[in-house]
């Protein structure tokens, strides 16, 4: 996660990453490549957790 700035050098060695973009908009990354920009923020999250999926990397949490 990170700003529009710092972000891709914040997250250079993640898998996915989660950088706000502009104001109310995010950008998702694989890797260093970013994939999908300037997302609205409240669909942030659920677009994240596709990509995740998608990729075959979700595992659903322990429950509570």
């Amino acid at each position: 996660m990170g700003c529009i700035v710092n972000g891709p050098g914040e997250m250079a060695d993640a898998d996915f990453g989660y950088v706000g973009g502009a104001p109310g908009r995010i950008n998702l990354y694989l890797g260093k490549q970013c994939v999908q920009y300037n997302v609205p923020e409240n669909e942030a999250d659920e677009r994240l957790i596709a990509l995740i999926k998608d990729r075959g990397r979700w595992a659903e949490p322990a429950p509570a």
